[in-house]
C-alpha cells in the first residue's frame, strides 16, 4: 500500500523533488525501507461491524486506530469552509487561485509549526470535533460518557512546515493518563501535503514512559529550557527535532497514510508522533480533539469557557 502512495506522489506531486525514495520532516530526510516506514493500518472493519473489544485491543497494542469516515464528510467540509474563509480574510490565500483549492500566499505562515489556537471562533469545526459521531465513538470506545477536552487545536500547516515528533502526554497530563487524542484532517492529505505520522508501539517504549513522558511543558522552566538531541538544539516539548534519529534510536517504524475528509485517527497521548513535510502549495488542515471518561480526573488547563492553556499554567 505504501509503495502504491508513494508511487503515485512521484507521478502527481507539485513538487518536482519529492520522488518514491524522498520523503522529510523537518527538513530530514527519511528512511523508508520497509524496517524504517510503513502504512497506518485500517481499523475501519472492526468498527463496521462493531468489533470495539477488537479496537480496544489494538489500540493497547499498537498506539493507535486508523477510522476512514468516521465523521460525515459533508460536517467536515462545512467546518473546512469556515477555516478556509478565515485564511483567506487574513491574506494567507492566494487570491489567484480558487479558494477552495488552499494555495498559500507567498510566505504565509500562520506560526512556526502551523499550530493556532480555535479560541471558539469557529461553530462548525467545535461542533464536529466535540459532539456528534466523534462523541459518539469515543462513549462506544471508552465503554463510558465521554468528556472532550473545551480546548481544541487547528493545525494550519502552510509549504515547508512539519510538526516535530512529541507526545502529547507532556502537555496536558495534569488529569487522568487515560485520555485519547484524536487527529481529524479536514482537507484531503496527499503524502506531499505533510500527513501525519505515527511512530509504531512507542507508546510502549519504557524509557519514553519513564522519563521524557514525565515531564510537564509548563513546570520547571520546560519552555524555555534548551535542549540538545540527536544533532538539534531546540526548546519546548518535543522529544526530538531530527525524526529520523528517533526512529534509529527507538527502532520502530514510522508510519502514514493519505486521508480523506472524514478519516479520524485516535491515539494514546504516550504515542509519539510527528508529520512530513508540507511540500505541496497548500495549506493543510488538520484539528485536534482530545475525549476522556467523564468520570475521570480532568486537567485543568484545558476546560471552561475560556481555558487557561500554558498562559498561566505552572
Amino acid at each position: 500500500m505504501l509503495r502504491d502512495l508513494l508511487a503515485r506522489m512521484s507521478s502527481t506531486s507539485s513538487t518536482a523533488s519529492a520522488s518514491p525514495a524522498t520523503l522529510t520532516s523537518l527538513g530530514v530526510r527519511l528512511d523508508i525501507g520497509p524496517a524504517a516506514f510503513g502504512a497506518l493500518r485500517d481499523s475501519t472493519p472492526d468498527f463496521d461491524h462493531g468489533r470495539m473489544d477488537e479496537l480496544r485491543r489494538r489500540y493497547a497494542d499498537e498506539g493507535y486506530l486508523l477510522l476512514r469516515g468516521l465523521l460525515a464528510a459533508a460536517d467536515v467540509d462545512a467546518a473546512a469552509a469556515e477555516v478556509v474563509d478565515s485564511l483567506a480574510a487574513r491574506g494567507l490565500i492566494d487570491a489567484r487561485f480558487p479558494r477552495s483549492e488552499r494555495i498559500a500566499a507567498r510566505r504565509a505562515r500562520v506560526s512556526t509549526f502551523g499550530f493556532e489556537a480555535e479560541d471558539r471562533r469557529f461553530e462548525r469545526v467545535r461542533s464536529m470535533a466535540l459532539a456528534g459521531r466523534m462523541s459518539e465513538f469515543c462513549a462506544a470506545f471508552f465503554d463510558a460518557p465521554p468528556r472532550a477536552f473545551d480546548y481544541i487545536w487547528l493545525r494550519l500547516m502552510s509549504p515547508g512546515q512539519a510538526t516535530p515528533p512529541h507526545c502529547d502526554i507532556v502537555y496536558m497530563g495534569r488529569g487522568t493518563h487515560d485520555f485519547c487524542s484524536t487527529w481529524i484532517p479536514l482537507t484531503p492529505v496527499r503524502l506531499d501535503d505533510g500527513p501525519l505520522m505515527v511512530l509504531e508501539r512507542s507508546h510502549r517504549v519504557a524509557r519514553l514512559r519513564e522519563r521524557y513522558a514525565h515531564m510537564d511543558i509548563d513546570k520547571d522552566g520546560n519552555w524555555r529550557r534548551l535542549k540538545f538531541r540527536h544533532g538539534r538544539f531546540f526548546r519546548g516539548g518535543d522529544y526530538s527535532r531530527n525524526p529520523r534519529k528517533v526512529r534509529a534510536e527507538l527502532g520502530l517504524r514510522w508510519l502514514t497514510s493519505e486521508f480523506e475528509p472524514g478519516d479520524v485517527v485516535v491515539f494514546s497521548p504516550f504515542t509519539m508522533h510527528g508529520s512530513l513535510d508540507n511540500r505541496s502549495r497548500r495549506f493543510r488542515i488538520s484539528v485536534d480533539a482530545r475525549y476522556q471518561r467523564a468520570s475521570d480526573p480532568i486537567d485543568e488547563r484545558w476546560v471552561g469557557d475560556r481555558p487557561i492553556a500554558h498562559s498561566r499554567a505552572e
